[in-house]
């Protein structure tokens, strides 16, 4: 068979060139006198189809080195946490580690809320001022308040006022009801008298007819409180008046005596005693519930008995 056509243009400058076929079992072999340098004569066979290239061993191994020290490293980073763990699983079945535990996680939590909660609000205490239209009721609260003294006299229907004063230490407020004096309120006077805690029963020393009055008071606060240890002050307003005293001191203190209460004689226009009458007042009161809660946390406690045989 001639190939000759088939040929390349070098190879078919070559003289004397021969190619033949031999086949050898399912291999085919092509000899020609000429090598395909042109000089040495030789079998040549074509090439075999070339098959897909392996992963070569070394890269493969190299992969597996890499994440050997990847895991190894997790593993490393992770003894530490893991050994807490055990400590701590370890300390829970122990009784006494447990109770160092729940101290430590008590006082954590008291600590927690000792600074969230908020101090406690002051004590409340409520002041109704009560006596005869023109005593001076409303000049003694507003010299209490806000250190004035108001010489016009206008009738009072009923104004409310609230101050935060420290008595014997400790930070309180009062709140004061200035009410009205004349008849024509007496009838919502029995609405006040029930929200109150303690009682300023004014008179002017100036007027007898006042001072008077204040019996009919007295008995309308104790039918509405149904208590006669309410709080209750008797005051006579316009002490320094003196040379127009029509009340004498030794009258009210008298009948101050005969209701078991407190009497004080006062001065709204120059502050005596002002301040003595209201905080004389919210002292009772204090003591007055005071002495309220008591009786039930007598109760409460266990009482000691004594067997004798």
């Amino acid at each position: 068979m001639n190939f000759h056509r088939n040929l390349s243009p070098k190879t078919k400058a070559m003289s004397g060139a021969k190619i033949t076929i031999n086949q050898e079992g399912e291999k085919k072999a092509i000899s020609c006198s000429y090598s395909r340098d042109g000089r040495t004569p030789g079998v040549y066979y074509p090439a075999e189809p070339r098959r897909p290239q392996q992963h070569k061993q070394g890269s493969s191994s190299r992969w597996q080195e890499a994440w050997s020290g990847v895991l190894a490293r997790v593993v490393t980073s992770l003894q530490q946490p893991v050994t807490r763990a055990g400590h701590y699983l370890a300390g829970l079945s122990s009784p006494s580690n447990n109770n160092t535990l729940d101290t430590t996680k008590n006082s954590a939590s008291s600590k927690m809320s000792g600074a969230k909660k908020n101090p406690p609000a002051p004590a409340l205490h409520k002041v109704i001022m009560v006596g005869s239209g023109g005593v001076g009721k409303s000049a003694l609260t507003l010299q209490f308040m806000y250190d004035e003294f108001v010489e016009d006299y206008e009738p009072t229907k009923a104004d409310s006022y609230r101050k935060k004063v420290v008595l014997d230490g400790e930070e309180v407020q009062i709140d004061i009801l200035d009410t009205a004096g004349q008849e024509d309120y007496a009838a919502i006077r029995d609405n006040y008298f029930r929200s109150g805690e303690g009682f300023l029963c004014v008179f002017s020393i100036t007027e007898d007819d006042s001072f008077q009055a204040t019996q009919e008071f007295r008995e309308q606060i104790l039918r509405v409180k149904n208590d006669e240890h309410i709080p209750f002050l008797l005051v006579g307003n316009k002490a320094d008046l003196t040379e127009r005293r029509k009340v004498s001191e030794e009258e009210a203190k008298n009948r101050a005596e005969q209701w078991r209460v407190p009497y004080v004689e006062t001065s709204a226009k120059t502050r005596a005693n002002v301040d003595k009458a209201f905080y004389d007042l919210t002292r009772l009161i204090s003591a007055s519930k005071q002495q309220a809660d008591s009786p039930a946390e007598a109760e409460n406690k266990p009482t000691k008995c004594c067997c004798i045989s």
